[in-house]
Parts: structure tokens; C-alpha cells; sequence
């Protein structure tokens, strides 16, 4: 699709040349602003519950219930942008966000009530895979294929460095030790609608970009679910994208599961200063920031199967072995482990390329191959915490290398991603290897 817009700039413009639409560019920021709130309990938020008097295991269940419900949400989001248009899938992640997140935090944490707590909590799952991967699908839809790599990484930029970077550094430094934990959950409020808004009133498609499904009313239940069910029968038409779903799952477990058992062990029986640890967890966040948007662009160059492969999988696995070895060799060494993270942040990045390749391998149904790797991102959001209560009877070593095992296979799975030679459901089909060949358009994963 074309990125001509409503302004009339070109789309060889330089914003355009760096995978970013005009019309989207508000979006990018409203991801920011809306992750930083969404992510502002995620270095400290299984700590604070515990302090409350629920046990571990109650908040790996309630984080596990989350996963489910991001998991729905996340695979919802890509299928109803085809059928609805990605504008209406982002605004109903933001209403679904307010609402549980005040139940959660209203209802459930000031109360006491863990029921209320697991509810809320579950459906406040709804809001930012609805949101956010909604606007990644917007993305892949608007963005032409030799600059696609560079527009998934101005995503990930801008989904990391709320979500991980301003979402830990802005509670550690200022908001915790001004207003407590209680009270740093409740200013999520104010990030979280101010994204919204900017996503409700800047961000819109020229006219002459729009599809029926956003210029007519609201679409038919037969034609929602007639979307939702092109979601799943992608897998069958284009097998290779069950396989980019399970390496997008293998991508974040570790980094969705170290906040529940590893967090705690390595300020309780480790010793490190909780402030040092979630400086550390920020710096990871940061450094992976930074490294979503190079990452884009070296996919783009290098081949993306090739960076989502060594740099991506080999990269984490050795990362997050550092992670646990460092502190059981030399304690709460705060530079080693500190560079053990920024080591994971940077190799996290290097799966980037993943949604570039994706939405290739169904040029045709970009909307429900991304569907897939959505459902991917927040199955890993289930499957890290569900592998959290292994630490139990395998230790803390253990359920790191496991970790690390499942990235290094997932980096060889990548390569069932690479088109072979006339394989006709590849773009570009019949022209080479993409490996073999310059990055260019008519490659998925170079």
C-alpha cells in the first residue's frame, strides 16, 4: 500500500525513506506514552503484591491469567484490522485499559479482594495488545516492503521505550519515591490517556487509504468473525507463519518471566538493592530501545532471517545465562549484571525483523499473518510466568538455562522462514535466496 498522504508528501520523502507514513507518526508517539503507563508496575509489581500478603505462587497464577487474556487479545488485534480497520482495534484497547485498570487498582488492590485483583487485572490484558499491536498492523498495511524492516523497528523503538525504558526509569527515580508504589500505579492513568487521545485525534488515514471496513459503519457480526476466522486458517494457507508464531513466543518468555521468580531472587537471597535492580532492569529496557531501531535497519541490510537467527537467538541465550551465572558467581555485582542486561536488551532487539518477515510470507493477508505473530507476543506473555513455578524444584540456574536452550532453538526454527527458491507463496518468489540476494522489496527476510 502506498504512503502518499493526505498532506501530499511524496512517499520517496525522508520520514517516508525511514518506514514511517506521515499520517502514522503521531501513532508512534502515542505507543510511547500509552506503553510507559501500561508498563509502570512490571519491575516491581510482584514485590509490592507480596508485601500486600499475596504469595508468589497467587501472582504467578494472576500473571498467567493476563498472559491468557493478552495471548486472545493480541491475535484479535491483527484479525480485526482487516475486518475493522487497525483505528477502531487501537480505541477499543483504550477503553478496555481504563476500565479494568481502575477495577484492578480500585476495586481489587485497595481492597484487598485478590479475586477482584485476578479479574481485573486478566482483562486489563485486553487493552494494550489491542492498542498497540493494533497500530502494528497499521504499519505493516501502510508501509512499503523495502522499508518495512525500518517501520516494525520505529515500532519496537517506540513500544520498548515506553514499556520497558520510561516505564522503569520514571517509576524508579521519580514517582516511587515521591508518591510510593500505590500511588505510582494510579499516575499510569495520566499516560495512558494522554496516548489515547493523541491516537483518537491525530492519527487517521487519508481518504484515499481508507477501506470500506473504515469509511462504512461499524462491520457485521458475520464479518468480524469472518476476520477472526481468517486468523486461524492463515496457518493451514501459509504454514510458515506457525512457525514465526512459536519463535515470537520463544522472543519474550524469558524477559515476561525474570520479573516473577528472578526479580525477587536476586534482591531477597542475592542481595541486591532493589533500586539497583530496577536500574538494571532500565538499562536492559534502554538499551533495547536503541537497538530495536538498528536492528530494523540491519535487518534490511544483513538479512532478517540471518539477525533474527544469530543475533536474536544465539544472542539471548547467551545473554540470559550471563543473567543468572554473574550473580551466582560474584553476588550482587551490580556492573556485571548490568552488562549481562544490556547484553539481553540488545539481543531481544534483534527480533525485529520478525515482523517484517511475517506479513511477507501473506502478502495478501498481511492483517491476519501479523494476527500470528501477535498471538505469539502474548502467548509469551503467558508462557514466561507459566514456566516461573519450575524455579521451585529446578532453582533459579536452572529455569535460566531453559531459558537460554529455547532461544538458541528458536534462532535455528528461523530459518524454516527463509523462502526457498520458487516457493510461490513468498513475494519476490523465483528470484533467489533472500540471503543470498541484496536487500530489496521483493525479499521476506533480507
Amino acid at each position: 500500500m502506498s504512503t502518499q498522504t493526505s498532506g501530499g508528501g511524496s512517499s520517496t520523502g525522508l520520514l517516508e525513506r525511514q518506514g514511517i507514513a506521515r499520517h502514522l507518526l503521531w501513532g508512534f508517539i502515542a505507543v510511547i506514552l500509552f506503553q510507559t503507563g501500561n508498563g509502570m508496575e512490571l519491575g516491581f509489581y510482584s514485590g509490592f503484591l507480596q508485601d500486600r500478603g499475596i504469595t508468589s505462587g497467587q501472582v504467578a497464577a494472576m500473571t498467567m491469567a493476563y498472559g491468557i487474556v493478552i495471548a486472545i487479545a493480541s491475535w484479535f488485534s491483527g484479525s480485526l484490522a482487516d475486518a475493522w480497520g487497525p483505528r477502531r482495534v487501537m480505541m477499543m484497547g483504550f477503553g478496555a485499559w481504563l476500565i479494568f485498570e481502575l477495577v484492578f487498582l480500585w476495586g481489587g488492590v485497595t481492597t484487598g479482594s485478590y479475586a477482584v485483583m485476578v479479574i481485573g487485572y486478566a482483562l486489563r490484558g485486553f487493552g494494550y495488545p489491542l492498542f498497540c499491536y493494533g497500530f502494528l498492523a497499521w504499519v505493516t498495511m501502510d508501509t512499503p516492503e523495502e522499508h518495512l524492516g525500518r517501520g516494525v523497528g520505529w515500532f519496537w523503538f517506540a513500544q520498548s521505550l515506553g514499556m520497558g525504558a520510561l516505564g522503569a526509569y520514571i517509576p524508579s527515580w521519580f514517582l516511587i519515591p515521591a508518591f510510593g508504589e500505590m500511588g505510582t500505579l494510579w499516575t499510569s492513568f495520566i499516560f495512558v490517556i494522554i496516548g489515547g487521545l493523541l491516537a483518537l485525534f491525530l492519527v487517521r488515514r487519508p481518504k484515499e487509504l481508507q477501506t470500506a471496513a473504515e469509511t462504512g459503519s461499524r462491520p457485521s457480526a458475520g464479518e468480524t468473525m469472518s476476520g477472526l476466522v481468517k486468523g486461524i486458517t492463515i496457518l493451514g494457507e501459509h504454514p510458515k507463519t506457525a512457525v514465526g508464531g512459536v519463535v515470537r513466543i520463544i522472543n519474550q518468555a524469558a524477559f515476561y518471566g525474570i520479573p516473577v521468580f528472578f526479580a525477587p531472587w536476586i534482591v531477597s537471597t542475592v542481595g541486591m538493592d532493589q533500586g539497583k535492580w530496577l536500574t538494571i532492569w532500565g538499562t536492559l529496557n534502554l538499551a533495547n530501545v536503541f537497538a530495536n531501531l538498528v536492528f530494523g535497519y540491519v535487518g534490511d541490510a544483513f538479512g532478517r532471517v540471518r539477525t533474527v537467527a544469530w543475533f536474536g537467538g544465539l544472542g539471548c541465550g547467551i545473554a540470559v545465562f550471563l543473567m543468572w551465572w554473574f550473580p551466582s558467581m560474584w553476588g550482587a555485582n551490580f556492573a556485571a549484571e548490568l552488562i549481562a542486561g544490556i547484553l539481553f536488551g540488545i539481543g531481544l532487539a534483534a527480533y525485529v525483523p520478525l515482523s517484517a518477515i511475517m506479513p511477507l510470507l501473506a502478502p495478501e493477508r498481511k492483517g491476519s499473518a501479523v494476527a500470528i505473530l501477535n498471538l505469539g507476543a502474548g502467548l509469551s506473555n503467558f508462557a514466561g510466568p507459566a514456566l516461573a513455578p519450575l524455579a521451585g524444584p529446578l532453582g533459579v540456574g536452572g529455569l535460566m538455562i531453559i531459558y537460554a536452550a529455547l532461544h538458541i532453538v528458536g534462532g535455528g526454527m528461523t530459518y524454516a522462514l527463509n523462502p526457498s527458491k520458487g516457493d510461490g507463496n513468498q513475494p519476490g518468489a523465483g528470484t533467489g535466496t533472500p540471503e543470498a540476494a541484496p536487500a530489496g522489496p521483493d525479499s521476506a527476510s533480507s
